[in-house]
């Protein structure tokens, strides 16, 4: 019995530093296995893909409001904040007096899971101004034009959408008629 604890002793001393390795390895390989857990379930879960901007204002649609020199300008694939993704799309026309250019703008926040679109729902009724703003029926869920920075904000099932139609230096002098017109091209 001796011969064998003695043995099994002599065998762990001789390849000690391979036991040393193989106890560092699975160490490191558990810990790399808790951080990733860790961190995939910090990160909100996407249940609802997130909506691209120019994907609802396309370059087709906006030279039907803009004319065939519609020049795309800024726009941005949605990006992730907990629970919403937003997405940016905007073109102009070619006029090179930027005072006078027109601008066809969009931009999406998507919720990207129930509480996303909740958050949606309920930044949607609390941003909407007391003063200068326009109810605006027949487009989405619920929709108001705000008068003071010329905006149409539409509430459309998990999408939040703010459209902007006119002078890009003025967009104050946006009006509800023509930036209906953009919406209705950007919602079909």
């Amino acid at each position: 019995m001796k011969q064998h604890i003695k043995t099994a002793k002599d065998f762990i001393v001789e390849r000690n530093e391979l036991f040393i390795g193989l106890t560092i390895v699975l160490g490191l390989v558990l810990l790399t296995i808790v951080i990733a857990l860790l961190a995939y379930n910090s990160v909100p879960k996407v249940v609802y893909q997130p909506t691209k901007a120019c994907d609802l204002l396309t370059t087709s649609k906006a030279k039907e409001l803009l004319g065939d020199g519609a020049i795309r300008g800024n726009a941005t694939d949605p990006v992730q904040t907990e629970n919403i993704a937003t997405s940016k799309c905007a073109y102009s026309d070619s006029n090179p007096d930027v005072n006078s250019m027109l601008v066809a703008a969009v931009i999406v926040r998507s919720g990207i899971n129930d509480a996303g679109v909740e958050q949606n729902k309920t930044e949607f009724k609390n941003g909407k101004p007391t003063e200068h703003a326009e109810a605006v029926k027949g487009l989405g869920d619920d929709a108001y034009f705000n008068q003071e920075r010329g905006q149409l904000n539409i509430l459309n099932g998990r999408n939040w959408i703010i459209l902007s139609n006119g002078v890009g230096s003025a967009p104050e002098s946006n009006t509800v008629e023509k930036t209906v017109e953009l919406a209705q091209k950007v919602l079909h």
